[in-house]
């Protein structure tokens, strides 16, 4: 018999009705200088690394212009606390939890690119399976340079849930090309503060 694994999500998407219409993607006035570290995940295919060095010279690209203070390429973080020297290095579960705090804060979700799951007990295994966390291939974080924050200023990819029940989600390639479309070095049909997305169903 095969083996069989429950996935369970306990984290559902915010939805909070809005008094005024949000632009998105987020954090690309040019006079509001961002910090933007990129986490990406070490166990990824050939041509996912391809994307993650395209995405960081669009990064520093950007870097180049008044939006970008500064850019960081870091791997995420273990998953559970290191002993001895490392011990004191944030793990995984710790930094997405920030980003959930935001989101929650933001009344926008960080599912489907950041999704949970619980342990669940194989038919062929005596030990369950660890729960934690699913990370994407990579993620932004943005903060701003000359403000002091207790929290991140925004997360890439973000979802935007609705009343209706559509809910719209930008990736790291969608707040590029507004990045980029709000600075003048964009590419494709970036235009200068203009940025629409096309509501997916949830």
């Amino acid at each position: 018999m095969p083996s069989t694994h429950v996935m369970a999500d306990q984290r559902q998407p915010t939805a909070r009705t809005r008094t005024e219409p949000v632009r998105h993607p987020i954090c690309t006035d040019p006079t509001t200088p961002l910090v933007v570290t990129c986490y990406v995940r070490g166990d990824v295919t050939a041509p996912s690394r391809r994307q993650i060095e395209a995405v960081r010279r669009r990064l520093e690209t950007l870097g180049e212009t008044s939006l970008v203070a500064d850019v960081r390429v870091r791997q995420w973080p273990p998953r559970r606390h290191a002993t001895g020297a490392g011990a004191d290095i944030t793990t995984c579960d710790a930094l997405v939890e920030r980003f959930e705090q935001w989101a929650d804060d933001s009344a926008y979700s960080l599912r489907p690119a950041i999704r949970r799951r619980s342990a669940s007990q194989s038919l062929l295994e005596d030990d369950p399976s660890a729960p934690g966390v699913c990370v994407p291939v990579m993620l932004l974080e943005l903060e701003y340079a000359e403000r002091e924050t207790s929290g991140p200023a925004g997360v890439i990819p973000y979802t935007v849930p609705t009343d209706s029940g559509d809910a719209i989600t930008y990736t790291v390639s969608d707040w590029l090309a507004a990045a980029e479309g709000a600075t003048d070095v964009g590419v494709g049909d970036s235009r200068r503060g203009e940025y629409e997305r096309v509501p997916q169903r949830a």
